[in-house]
């Protein structure tokens, strides 16, 4: 139940706090006052989009908050533990902050939410009704939702099922669509495959294999000047051409020289022996050297091989990857779709098998959710013309037509997640007159009477939001009808929370609270008001309401006091008649 609405800067409010009681609650007020805008604040709390033309002019944000009382409500219980947010004794305030930057703030019991999170929260708060949702039900694409709605309990089950078994289908068709290319697609897409698969294996590349061709370049490219330094190296240690001692008989000699006195000190025995292990080591690199200038011969034709190689790695890189790794990558990816295309007849017959099993599935539970849906249907339409004999349209009649297979039509065209059945209601309002279809006989005032029906049996089941809200769905009705409908406003104010805006007499005096809107100029400024009415205020409201050539007559007075008296009276009566039915 809604408990408070505070608006701050929205439109031509400043500063308003209004606070709903349980039963009927009606906004009235001169056309133009700014009763819409209440209507658009509880809209902002629910997550609807939000206009920055909606800031009061001069100011940077509007600020709209609603504290309600989820005691009762274990829909929003459970929604506020699955987004951990905590839960204030049976409190929940929602709060929404629009910027004049295009930013705007949801707030839910302190903690900010994205819109998206805010609604799984604000639709079970608030049901809305408003003349958007006249256009809505004379849409007949909308109308058996509204017959799922009513047989819910039953319903939602089966929906739940044809609608896992089409994702299911479905899925199967995208898939099977997607192996469906035709033949010219599929080998032109093998072709390509094959040549770069083919380019790629011939290649026969080894993972890293740049970074061992990229050394050898730099060999080949300085390989005069590596072979000439080995050379001096090598005639310098053990080999010199030109006769002259090198540095391995320059050691053995002095070892020679040094073997005559090292009987006579064990210091010169100690040098003679380290100069043997430098001659050992001397002789050994020398040795060493020697391979690696045997080894460095330069090889014109491994030399262009390198240079063609890694030529050929950078042509490839340029479209399969900017390493071998990653060309090699590519290589496996193509050849495994290849793989695939190769057995695309198999993958399609396969694919075929599984959207028919499917099918069938869908079928059967699209099947079971339509013989269900034709049961209640005829529970709906008593119901339905039930509360309309009430409204006043004693001649109504109102049926659900399930629409048939057209000629050539295949009951597959047909499938959805709400399984195949098509429907619209079908309306009469008078006797001795064909039932047509809805959109094209109702008048505004039946569609408002039919709508407050629907409305009637929605508040009659369980888990439906406490509150509701009615944004002149008075549309079209006047004189006795007015009162019929005020009536069976209050018969929903008894079980659910109503706040209506409302410009009927009948309306405002059957309310339990009623509030006026009223605009005024002060200091070059427009402003906007609600005022909670004492029962002397809406006498005086009520006589307006009702007009004539003086509303503050003692005429005028007179009789709205006595429409109040009589709605207080006929409320009376008929939660007397609630009570007893009930026992």
């Amino acid at each position: 139940m809604l408990l408070q609405l505070g608006i701050h800067n929205l439109a031509l409010i400043d500063e308003v706090l209004i606070e709903f009681s349980g039963g009927m609650n009606v906004l009235t007020g001169e056309t133009g006052a700014g009763k819409s805008i209440v209507v658009d604040a509880v809209n902002l709390v629910l997550g609807e989009r939000a206009d920055r033309d909606l800031i009061a002019n001069g100011k940077n944000k509007a600020v709209v908050e609603a504290v309600f009382d989820i005691t009762e409500n274990v829909a929003v219980q459970k929604a506020l533990g699955e987004l951990e947010i905590p839960q204030d004794e049976g409190m929940l305030s929602v709060s929404r902050e629009l910027m004049s930057t295009g930013r705007n703030i949801c707030r839910v019991n302190g903690v900010i939410l994205p819109l998206q999170m805010l609604r799984r929260i604000s639709d079970q708060l608030l049901d809305i009704h408003g003349q958007h949702e006249h256009q809505l039900l004379l849409d007949a694409a909308n109308h058996l939702s509204y017959l799922d709605q009513f047989a819910a309990d039953e319903i939602e089950p089966l929906l739940a099922q044809t609608s896992a078994a089409f994702e299911e289908w479905h899925g199967a068709a995208l898939k099977l669509a997607k192996y469906r290319r035709t033949v010219s697609e599929r080998e032109q897409r093998k072709d390509m495959l094959r040549f770069q698969l083919e380019e790629l294996q011939n290649a026969n590349l080894t993972a890293g294999e740049e970074e061992e061709l990229e050394q050898k370049k730099v060999f080949f490219r300085n390989s005069g000047k590596i072979r000439s330094a080995l050379d001096e190296a090598c005639s310098m240690l053990a080999s010199n051409p030109d006769g002259s001692s090198t540095a391995v008989e320059l050691v053995r000699e002095c070892l020679h020289t040094l073997s005559t006195i090292t009987g006579y000190s064990e210091e010169y025995e100690k040098v003679h022996n380290r100069i043997t292990g430098l001659g050992y080591e001397l002789e050994d690199a020398a040795g060493e050297l020697e391979k690696l200038r045997d080894a460095s011969t330069f090889d014109t034709s491994e030399a262009e091989y390198v240079e063609g190689r890694i030529d050929q790695l950078r042509r490839l890189s340029r479209k399969y990857g900017s390493t071998t790794n990653e060309m090699i990558a590519y290589r496996d990816k193509i050849a495994g779709e290849l793989g695939e295309l190769d057995s695309a007849e198999e993958q399609i017959e396969n694919l075929e098998k599984s959207y028919r099993t499917y099918g069938k599935k869908l079928l059967e539970r699209s099947r079971q959710l339509s013989q269900k849906r034709h049961e209640a249907a005829s529970v709906f339409e008593a119901k339905m013309e039930e509360q309309l004999h009430d409204l006043g349209m004693k001649h109504a009649r109102i049926t659900i037509s399930f629409g048939t297979l057209r000629e050539g039509e295949r009951i597959e065209q047909r499938f959805s997640a709400n399984g195949y059945d098509q429907a619209e209601m079908m309306f009469c309002a008078n006797l001795g007159q064909p039932l047509k279809p809805l959109a094209k006989v109702a008048s505004g005032g039946e569609l408002s009477r039919i709508m407050l029906a629907l409305k009637n049996l929605s508040a009659q089941k369980p888990g439906i939001p406490r509150s509701m809200v009615f944004d002149e769905i008075d549309t079209g009705i006047s004189g006795r009808m007015a009162q019929v409908v005020a009536e069976k406003m209050s018969e929903i104010g008894d079980h659910h929370q109503v706040i209506c805006v409302s410009h009927l007499p009948q309306i405002a005096a059957m309310a339990d609270e009623q509030f006026l809107v009223r605009k005024f100029d002060e200091n070059g400024a427009t402003h906007t008001e609600v005022t909670k009415l004492t029962r002397e205020q809406r006498i005086a409201e009520l006589a307006r309401m009702v007009g004539g050539a003086d509303v503050e007559s003692e005429s005028s007075m007179r009789h709205a006091g006595q429409m109040l008296s009589d709605a207080d009276a006929r409320k009376a009566v008929l939660r007397a008649a609630v009570d007893h039915e009930s026992k």
